[in-house]
């Protein structure tokens, strides 16, 4: 109370009793109150009636103040029942405002408000779901009401605003002083600029409390059943993102809380029940909560600069720091596509203005395009943006991306990004020049190799890769003999469909070229040797061996053998163990080179090495990467041994304009940091054996589920009719539709076309597999109902 009075100054008790009853000719008590600028004294008259008497700071805009009147006089109009809001009382003069001058000459603005009765959020002490769904309802109803409201003052400049969150936390936050808690903040900034700022141009916008804290909302009573009855305090209203006001609800209702997420959800229905939120809107909703309490801490952390003796302020920011804290171990996009499930689960499907751009997008394609092109799903999906694990549509839905291994870090991965831009804005030319980025870039790539693997060649894709791996070889051996896999895939150039089964043997093909020699696909599930044992891989190597035997029978010198490390297109099969060992001798003591495709299942992807081939124990000769190298951005790479290098120095000069250019260089080193900072090949190791263990128990509920396999983030599903291995291609497909209904991104592949071939985002993590298992098991009951 002292430091009331002291802070009052010459508005002492007996003065503002004075001053009401000079200008409200009212006859009072006054109390003095709590507040951050204005002056607020509590008063009560010789009935017991009650009144907030607010002094405004000398640099208050008197603008601002007729704006708080004004939306209290308005929403009062509008019967916001049930709940009780301020009334603005005029005074004896019919002011609404009514100007003093305090002793230092500065102008002060007096103004007078009904007594709003209740006990404070912040004060209640049996706070439960019901009250985070009242809590969430009241702000809905507001913000609809304030739909209708404007007011000049409005559109001001505010901190608070977190439109302005970015320029606030970084002009802010190098005066946190735990180096730690710092880090945290610029997470939150990280986030927000990658999660927030490219959507804000889809929130919708209007006037908002700006403010609703567990200190301006009331409830009727202290008791378990209490109600949200009233909200006081427009100091902070502004123009701004209307999903605002829903995030720093939150931000304040998860204060102290273990379980922040299961608030959040509560509150966020509650609110969308009564204004409809877009997709946009909760796909923000958790970085702008995080956001808002970013900047409470910067701001902290600037008054306890002005104030180090103050210990409130330490003790004051404490809940804030404890609820960033668990934010931060959320998934903010897993989070944003719960909270659309939760909201848009019964949304309709695409209104007539998509129905129409996609009909003409597909027109277009099917006059201008090559009609080989091929598109998703019976209703194809119009896709706008990417991030992280997710893909958006027209109107930001989103949908888990459980098939895209080419965005191998997470769809446009800030940091990738950045160094993309960066380098693009500075400089991107060709190899004839010298520059760092190739050196850093190839030295840090071949690092992850053994240690014979030793000299790189960069290209542009899968097929380049590949197309001057069997140049390589030519060079090596002087011959093209080349044994290949059954089924197999490695590129659309002509010479890599001259040695992709998958292509040659399938539609418009033209078969397999003389020089071309098939052996069987090592299939532990479908081929006649079961299992992953030594044996069952050995077993698959006997028809490698006698197709080399049968080459050099007819006076052919073998030229090498190429495999995927796993087979992707042969339906994600994990080949049995000793397979590559036993074919690399045999091909190697017949003078060939062992050639492995990683384009799909390279850098980390199988969780416990760098590299697929590693799982067999054995190190190649020439390795082709692609896909995934650069999240997206088009490069490829071959990496082999010295010996075979320097046999490719014939004379002609190998140039390729854009291959190991400084833009792509700069994006591979941002991906290989990223998999390193982010501990991505943990994470594909952990959420890969998790997955699998969830789908092995929900395979011995449905015997449709004839095989689960896989290594880290590269797995399979065989779907088959009966014991026999029926394949069950209809179902599958009828899958792929349901998976798609529920906004899972997933795709066939194998002989059959049965096996759902599982490679997302290496940043898929535990709670999308949940998500995933849950409607595997839904969609298994609808289809077999």
């Amino acid at each position: 109370m002292e430091e009331l009075q002291t802070k009052a100054g010459e508005y002492s008790s007996s003065a503002v009793i004075a001053l009401v009853q000079e200008h409200f000719q009212l006859e009072v008590e006054a109390k003095p109150l709590p507040g951050y600028l204005d002056l607020n004294y509590l008063l009560t008259d010789s009935l017991g009636k009650r009144f907030i008497l607010k002094i405004a700071n000398a640099d208050e805009s008197l603008a601002e103040l007729d704006m708080q009147n004004a939306v209290m006089n308005y929403l009062n109009e509008q019967n916001l029942q049930p709940y009780q809001l301020p009334k603005v009382i005029k005074s004896c003069s019919g002011h609404e405002i009514t100007p003093l001058q305090d002793r230092y000459g500065r102008q002060r603005s007096l103004r007078l408000l009904s007594y709003v009765p209740g006990t404070f959020y912040c004060e209640h002490k049996q706070l439960n779901s019901l009250h985070h769904v009242q809590l969430g309802t009241l702000i809905g109803k507001l913000d609809v009401c304030l739909q209708g409201f404007s007011h000049s003052a409005a559109l001001r400049h505010f901190d608070w605003d977190l439109k302005h969150a970015k320029s606030v936390i970084e002009s802010k936050v190098g005066l946190i002083s735990d180096a730690a808690q710092r880090q945290q903040v610029l997470s939150i900034l990280s986030g927000f600029e990658h999660q927030v700022m490219p959507l804000m141009d889809e929130l919708p916008q209007g006037v908002i409390h700006n403010d609703v804290n567990d200190y301006n909302l009331l409830l009727s009573d202290d008791s378990q059943d209490a109600a949200v009855i009233g909200l006081i305090d427009f100091g902070d209203m502004v123009h701004s993102y209307q999903i605002n006001e829903l995030a720093i609800a939150c931000a304040y209702a998860i204060l102290g809380e273990g379980s922040p997420l299961t608030i959040i959800k509560a509150i966020t229905l509650a609110y969308h029940q009564q204004r409809p939120l877009n997709g946009a809107e909760l796909w923000v909703l958790l970085p702008l909560i995080a956001a808002r309490l970013a900047v409470s801490v910067c701001n902290s952390a600037e008054a306890i600069l002005a104030e180090p003796d103050n210990e409130y302020l330490l003790v004051s920011a404490k809940p804030a720091w404890e609820a960033i804290g668990i934010l931060l171990q959320l998934d903010a996009k897993s989070v944003g596509f719960e909270l659309q499930r939760l909201c848009l689960a019964t949304a309709k499907g695409d209104d007539s203005a998509s129905f129409e751009r996609r009909q003409s997008i597909l027109g277009h394609r099917s006059e201008r395009l090559f009609k080989t092109l091929s598109v998703s799903y019976e209703l194809p999906l119009m896709i706008e943006r990417g991030q992280g694990q997710f893909l958006l549509d027209e109107h930001n839905i989103a949908y888990l991306d459980m098939v895209n291994n080419v965005c191998h870090v997470g769809h446009c991965h800030p940091s990738v990004v950045a160094a993309g831009q960066s380098q693009m804005a500075k400089l991107n030319t060709n190899t004839r020049y010298l520059n760092d980025n190739i050196i850093d870039y190839s030295q840090a790539l071949l690092e992850t190799f053994p240690e014979r693997l030793s000299v790189v060649m960069f290209v542009n894709s899968g097929s380049e890769a590949n197309e001057l791996a069997m140049r390589l070889m030519r060079c090596k051996t002087q011959s093209d003999e080349l044994l290949v896999v059954d089924g197999a895939y490695h590129g659309n150039t002509n010479k890599a469909i001259e040695i992709s089964p998958y292509k040659f043997n399938g539609p418009g093909g033209e078969g397999a070229a003389e020089h071309i020699h098939i052996v069987p696909m090592p299939d532990p599930y479908r081929g006649p040797f079961k299992g992953m044992s030594t044996e069952s891989g050995q077993a698959y190597a006997k028809p490698v061996e006698q197709a080399i035997s049968q080459l050099q029978q007819e006076g052919r010198q073998l030229g090498g053998f190429i495999c995927e490390s796993l087979q992707g297109v042969g339906g994600n099969l994990i080949m049995p163990n000793g397979y590559l060992k036993a074919v690399y001798q045999a091909v190697r003591e017949a003078g060939g080179v062992c050639i492995a495709d990683e384009v799909q299942v390279g850098f980390g992807r199988v969780g416990r090495h760098w590299w697929a081939f590693e799982t067999q124990d054995v190190v190649p000769d020439i390795v082709t990467l692609g896909k995934p190298i650069g999240n997206g951005h088009p490069m490829a790479a071959v990496v082999t041994t010295k010996d075979i290098a320097d046999a490719f120095v014939t004379g002609m000069e190998y140039f390729n304009t854009f291959g190991g250019n400084p833009v792509s260089c700069a994006i591979g080193k941002a991906v290989l940091d990223t998999l390193d900072d982010e501990h991505l090949m943990q994470n594909a190791c952990d959420t890969g054996d998790y997955l699998q263990s969830c789908l092995r128990a929900l395979q011995l509920k449905h015997d449709i589920i004839g095989d689960v396999r896989g290594l880290g983030l590269f797995i399979g599903v065989e779907l088959v009719e009966d014991e026999l291995l029926t394949p069950a291609t209809a179902k599958a497909q009828a899958l792929i539709e349901w998976f798609k209904s529920r906004h899972i991104l997933l795709s066939l592949d194998g002989p059959f076309n049965n096996v759902l071939k599982i490679k997302p985002p290496m940043v898929f993590n535990q709670d999308n597999v949940d998500y995933f298992v849950e409607q595997f098991a839904l969609g298994l009951s609808q289809i077999n109902a």
